[in-house]
Parts: C-alpha cells; sequence; structure tokens
C-alpha cells in the first residue's frame, strides 16, 4: 500500500481587523495625560491657541465686562426701589394695613382693576428679569468653580498666548461615536465641528468670542491646562488645534485639523494671491523685488535671523512706498503673510 503524501495545511490569509477609530481620529497620545485626567467622557473638547494680540483681547473683553456690570447696577437698583413695595403687600396679603391696601369702599372697579394690573404686569417684569436677564451677570462673576472674572484674574491678565477649551453643548460624545456613520461621516462633525473650527472663524475670533448654541467654555479647565503647561506637564503646543472625544472601548481619541502640509499650503496660497494682486495693479516687479530681498537676507551669513527680517521689513516697505503701495494694507488683503516676512515695529 503507498503511503500518501501528507497534505499541505490550507493557505489561510488573515488580513488585519480594522481599527475601531474612525477616521480622522487616532488614539491620544499618553504625553497628555495629565490633561485628559481633567475631561469628561461624555463631552466632546475643542482646544486652540488664542494668539491674538493681548490689546485686541482686553478690549473684546472690556465689551462684557461692562455690559453685565450695568446690567447687575440696574437690577440691584430695581430690588432696592422694589422692596417697599413688596413688602407691603405682603403685609396687606398677611392681613396687616399698610401702603399697598386697596380699599373697596373708597375705590371704583376699574380702579381697582386698573391697580390689579398693574401690579400683575409688575410681578411678570421682576421674574422675567430675574429668571432669564439675572442669569448673565450671575454667571459672568459669580458661576463656579470658574467664570470669565476669575478666568482673567488667576491667568494674570491678558497674555500673548491663551490656551481656549471649548466644551460641546447640549450634545456630546454618544452622538459623535454612536451609530452606524462615526467620525466625519457623523452630521454632528460636519454641523458642530467643521462650522467651528474653519478659519476664518478662528482668524477673527478670540477665544472668549466662540461660545454659541453648540459650544461653551469650559473657564476652569483653561486655568488648569495653563497650570499644566507652567509645572512642564503637557507642553502648549501639544494641545492646540484638537479635537477630543471619548470612544467606548478605546478612551480618549484626537484629531488635529491642521497639519505642517496645511500650513505650508495656505502660505503658497497666500503667496500667490500677493502676486495676483501686485499683477493686477501692474506691479508685478515688486513681487520679484520682495522675493530678491528675503532670498539675500536668507543667503547672508548668519542666517535669517530677527535682526534681518527687520532689515527685510525695511527694505520691503521702502520699495513698495517707492511705488506708491502700502505693504502693510496689501498683505493684509490677502490675510497676511506670517511666517514669510515680519511687519516693521
Amino acid at each position: 500500500m503507498t503511503k500518501q503524501p501528507p497534505k499541505k495545511p490550507k493557505q489561510t490569509s488573515f488580513k488585519p481587523a480594522a481599527s475601531p477609530i474612525p477616521t480622522p481620529f487616532s488614539k491620544a497620545p499618553a504625553a497628555l495625560e495629565p490633561f485628559l485626567t481633567q475631561l469628561d467622557p461624555s463631552q466632546v473638547y475643542i482646544t486652540h491657541i488664542d494668539r491674538h494680540l493681548p490689546e485686541t483681547k482686553k478690549q473684546i473683553f472690556l465689551i462684557p465686562v461692562l455690559l453685565n456690570g450695568t446690567i447687575a447696577a440696574l437690577l440691584l437698583y430695581r430690588i432696592y426701589t422694589a422692596i417697599p413695595t413688596y413688602w407691603a403687600i405682603l403685609q396687606t396679603l398677611l392681613g396687616y394695613p399698610s401702603s399697598a391696601t386697596v380699599d373697596p369702599t373708597t375705590t371704583t372697579r376699574n380702579e381697582q382693576l386698573w391697580i390689579l394690573a398693574k401690579r400683575t404686569l409688575m410681578f411678570l417684569a421682576d421674574f422675567l428679569a430675574l429668571r432669564f436677564i439675572a442669569v448673565w451677570p450671575l454667571t459672568f462673576f459669580l458661576e463656579q468653580p470658574s467664570n470669565p472674572i476669575l478666568w482673567r484674574w488667576h491667568l494674570g491678565g491678558f497674555l500673548a498666548d491663551e490656551i481656549v477649551v471649548r466644551v460641546s453643548r447640549n450634545w456630546g460624545a454618544a452622538d459623535l461615536m454612536q451609530g452606524v456613520k462615526q467620525g466625519e461621516e457623523n452630521a454632528f462633525f460636519k454641523t458642530r465641528i467643521l462650522p467651528a473650527i474653519e478659519r476664518e472663524f478662528l482668524r477673527t475670533k478670540t477665544g472668549y468670542l466662540m461660545m454659541d448654541k453648540s459650544w461653551d467654555l469650559d473657564f476652569q479647565l483653561m486655568l488648569d491646562a495653563h497650570t499644566l503647561v507652567k509645572r512642564g506637564e503637557v507642553g502648549m503646543k501639544g494641545l492646540d488645534k484638537l479635537i477630543w472625544a471619548h470612544m467606548d472601548g478605546v478612551g480618549w481619541i484626537v484629531w488635529q485639523w491642521e497639519t505642517d502640509y496645511d500650513v505650508v499650503e495656505e502660505r503658497r496660497k497666500k503667496v500667490v494671491a500677493f502676486k495676483e494682486e501686485l499683477t493686477k495693479a501692474g506691479k508685478e516687479s515688486l513681487f520679484w523685488k520682495w522675493m530678491d530681498i528675503l532670498e539675500s537676507e536668507r543667503d547672508a551669513d548668519g542666517g535669517f535671523t530677527a535682526e534681518g527680517q527687520q532689515r527685510v521689513a525695511d527694505r520691503v516697505q521702502a520699495a513698495f512706498a517707492k511705488e506708491g503701495i502700502d505693504f502693510e494694507e496689501l498683505t493684509k488683503g490677502v490675510g497676511g503673510l506670517d511666517g514669510l516676512t515680519i511687519k516693521k515695529g
């Protein structure tokens, strides 16, 4: 009986399991664990660095300070003037004569109805003011564990670089990470997250102005983040332009919405727009002059130093002014040329 050759084992191809983390998120780095422990897993967060000028932040912040301060003063004045009236009405309700007592024998039915209508409107107006308006100054000045005033006080005023932490309002991680469509395919990603990180929105608004129906500011978490940075437990750049969400079975996941490639591409687009504006004005030669100045300074001994950047600014502004072009106004029109040159002053 001939011996049968042993059968070859059946070839089986193994495919790696698809990552449970939805695009464009990835696992949050362990280095950010000190910050992650401060977050609520049920919420979605946005962190970025507010680099607007401190003076701009100060001017914008003074508006709600004055507004809420005025509202608080008016409400306190109303309470002060209303106390005698309400006390008199209370005495009447308890059966004691007071200035609010209405004598039915000396007043007509129409007069009684008019008094009733006035007091009803007074009760309604005071209730609405306390219920819907008083909450503004109360949360602004007294909300705990932190509020805008405490945030600015403990932050030490207005900084050049401030960590902004936005937290989802009236929705959360469950809406973003549950169901068939998750991550970038989710409707909440498209309608709540993308509009909140739109480039023009971030460019024109300071962190304090980013509260809306979908996002609130977590003032205590912003202070905690700065504390972690001061201690060296977390790097500030590590919190810039990130979306945070917690996923069951995975933990915290994160998406950085702008990469180094995006920065380079954005600068390229600005340079192109800058050249097009000069071409429209019949001053294309100024674009090449600008390029020559940049290159000559980069090639100089010592590289493109801070002093070299200042020399570039002086030479460029002088060259453009000679042709009747305001260099700063032109660059503002294309969104600035940060990273390519430096403005004077």
